[in-house]
C-alpha cells in the first residue's frame, strides 16, 4: 500500500470529502486551527493500486517516544476492513507512543463498537457520543420536533427575535464574531467550562471557510441586542455545531431555540444531510454535567449516536502514556468544577 502526504489544501479537501465516511475535523482547515494548540498537522492518502483506501489528517504533538499521533474525528474511509492494513502501513510513518483514531462510523447508540485488529479500544478525545439531526425537509423536520420544542421555536419569532448569518469576510463580520465570544465566554464562565483563547475560535472561523467547506455565525437578536450565538461549520454533507452560548437576559424569548433553527434551515436550504449538534453525555443522568444541554438538544428530535475510539500502540510506552495522560485530565477536571469526572 502507497503512503504519500498531500501538501494541498483543495486536494486535500476534495480526496477527503470523496469517501463514504468522514468528518470536518479531518479538513484541512482544522489542522491548521490546531496548529494554535501547538500540534503538527500531516496528511496522509493511502492507496492500493492506485485506488484510495484511507486519508488520515494525523495531529502530532511532543517529541520523541512521549509524542501524541491523533487522528481528530477520522480517518476518512469507504469500509472499515480496510483500516487494519492501512493503519499498519501509516504506523512507520509516525512518531511517538500510540495514534488515536475515531472513526466517524455515527454508530447506533447500544450498537457495540466494531473490533479493529491491530487497535485497542480506547477513551475519546472529541464527544463520544452526540445527536444528529437527519436534513429532509422543513416540514419533517417540525414534525420530528417535541411539542415543546416546536412551540418555542415558533414563540421566539413572535416575540421578535430575528436571527442573520454571518460569514467570513462579510461586512460586519469583525463585530458579529465579538457579539459571539462574549456570549461564549459567558456561557462557558456559569457551567465552569474551560476555553481557548479568542484567537483559537477566531481562527476555526476563518480557515473552516475552505475548499469544500464553509464556517458561519448564527446571532439570534432582539432588536438588535444579541441574546444567542453559535459558531458552526460544514463539510461534506453535514453541518457541525461547535461552539455556541447565550445569555440570561430576556430568556422568555427562547433565542437559542431561533438560533438552531436558523442554522438547521440553512444546512436544508444549501443541500446538506446531517445536523451535528456535537457532544451529549455519555451518561444520561440528571447529575450529569452536561444533563440539561442533553434535553434542550434533544427536543430538535436528533438520534444519538456514538463516535468510538481505538488506540494503535507505537511504542512500549502505550500504557504508562495512557495511564498519565487520564490523570492529567482528571487533575484538569477537578481544577474545572471540583470532580473528576468528565462533562460529556
Amino acid at each position: 500500500m502507497e503512503v504519500r502526504e498531500i501538501q494541498d489544501p483543495a486536494e486535500w479537501n476534495a480526496r477527503v470529502g470523496a469517501f463514504r465516511y468522514r468528518s470536518s475535523l479531518q479538513s484541512w482547515g482544522w489542522g491548521e486551527v490546531k496548529r494554535l494548540s501547538g500540534w503538527r498537522p500531516r496528511r496522509f492518502l493511502l492507496e492500493d493500486g492506485g485506488r484510495a483506501v484511507l486519508a488520515a489528517q494525523v495531529l502530532e504533538k511532543g517529541r520523541g517516544p512521549l509524542a501524541l499521533a491523533y487522528a481528530p474525528r477520522g480517518p476518512a474511509f469507504d469500509a472499515i476492513e480496510a483500516l487494519p492494513e492501512a493503519l499498519a502501513a501509516l504506523a512507520p510513518r509516525l512518531r511517538g507512543g500510540y495514534l488515536k483514531i475515531e472513526p466517524p462510523l455515527l454508530l447506533p447508540e447500544d450498537e457495540p463498537p466494531p473490533a479493529i485488529p491491530g487497535t485497542r479500544r480506547a477513551e475519546t478525545i472529541q464527544p463520544e457520543y452526540s445527536l444528529v439531526l437527519p436534513l429532509d425537509d422543513e416540514e419533517s423536520l417540525l414534525r420530528r420536533m417535541k411539542p415543546k420544542t416546536r412551540y418555542n421555536v415558533r414563540l421566539s419569532g413572535r416575540k421578535g427575535v430575528r436571527t442573520r448569518l454571518v460569514f467570513p469576510g462579510d461586512e460586519g463580520a469583525e463585530v458579529a464574531f465579538y457579539a459571539f465570544f462574549r456570549l461564549f465566554t459567558e456561557t462557558n464562565r456559569r457551567a465552569r467550562l474551560r476555553q481557548h483563547a479568542r484567537e483559537y475560535y477566531e481562527a476555526v472561523f476563518q480557515k473552516m471557510h475552505q475548499p469544500g467547506g464553509e464556517a458561519f455565525l448564527v446571532l439570534a437578536e432582539l432588536e438588535g441586542e444579541p441574546l444567542s450565538a453559535g459558531l458552526f461549520v460544514a463539510f461534506g454533507e453535514r453541518v457541525d455545531y461547535l461552539y455556541g452560548g447565550s445569555t440570561r437576559a430576556r430568556r422568555e424569548v427562547m433565542a437559542p431555540y431561533a438560533m438552531h433553527w436558523a442554522a438547521i434551515r440553512y444546512g436544508l436550504s444549501r443541500g446538506y444531510r446531517a445536523y451535528d449538534f456535537w457532544g451529549v453525555p455519555r451518561v444520561l443522568t440528571p447529575e450529569s454535567h452536561a444533563y440539561g444541554i442533553y434535553r434542550f438538544k434533544e427536543g430538535f428530535g436528533g438520534v444519538r449516536v456514538r463516535f468510538p475510539a481505538y488506540d494503535r500502540p507505537l511504542s512500549s510506552l502505550y500504557r504508562p502514556l495512557v495511564w498519565a495522560l487520564r490523570r492529567y485530565k482528571d487533575y484538569q477536571n477537578w481544577r474545572a468544577r471540583g470532580t473528576r469526572r468528565d462533562v460529556l
